[in-house]
């Protein structure tokens, strides 16, 4: 008699989870931690190329100022010596490629940690951390162009180091300047 209670008070009450709820609960969490997996994959691959675009945008960025504080072409003719006390300053002279990197006048590489941005140099001692990353920076000048009596100087950086993915983004910018009006171009 007792074994009819218990089931005449399951029938009325029906409290519980059938096996086959279970199941489907177990089916709608599982694609929800998959679709949560495969977000962060994603976040983890953009994250790196966000560090290494970051990265490359600071290098280009300085090097831009660097190659803008130089002088025009103040004292480079050969036979024209710069005024008593003062030294021959450098230059900005026309040139340069942003494909062969073969010239030292106008290309470098810089190596920057992946941890705390701060900048080595490549020459420096061996045994670098293994969290550098490697860059080349290359420029090139241009006089008269896109207009006359102005220079372009372009600065690509390029990933040296890294996935062939990270390898393949890079980055490049120019900037116009006008003319120095006392030694032209």
């Amino acid at each position: 008699m007792s074994l009819r209670k218990a089931r005449s008070i399951r029938k009325e009450g029906d409290s519980g989870f059938a096996l086959i709820e279970v199941m489907f609960a177990i089916v709608i969490l599982a694609v929800g931690l998959l679709g949560l997996a495969a977000l962060l994959a994603q976040l983890s691959g953009s994250t790196t190329q966000s560090r290494y675009l970051g990265s490359e945008v600071m290098l280009a960025s300085e090097k831009l100022e660097d190659l803008n504080q130089l002088d025009y072409n103040n004292f480079k003719a050969p036979g024209v010596n710069p005024p008593a006390g003062q030294s021959r300053k450098p230059t900005l002279a026309p040139g340069g490629s942003l494909t062969n990197s073969n010239d030292p006048n106008y290309s470098d590489q810089v190596q920057i940690s992946s941890r705390s941005g701060m900048v080595a140099d490549p020459t420096g001692p061996a045994g670098a951390a293994n969290d550098m990353l490697t860059f080349q920076r290359r420029w090139v000048i241009e006089s008269d162009t896109p207009a006359p009596r102005v220079q372009r100087i372009t600065v690509i950086v390029i990933p040296v180091t890294g996935t062939p993915v990270e390898k393949a983004e890079t980055f490049q910018t120019s900037t116009v300047r006008p003319c120095d009006s006392f030694s032209g171009c």
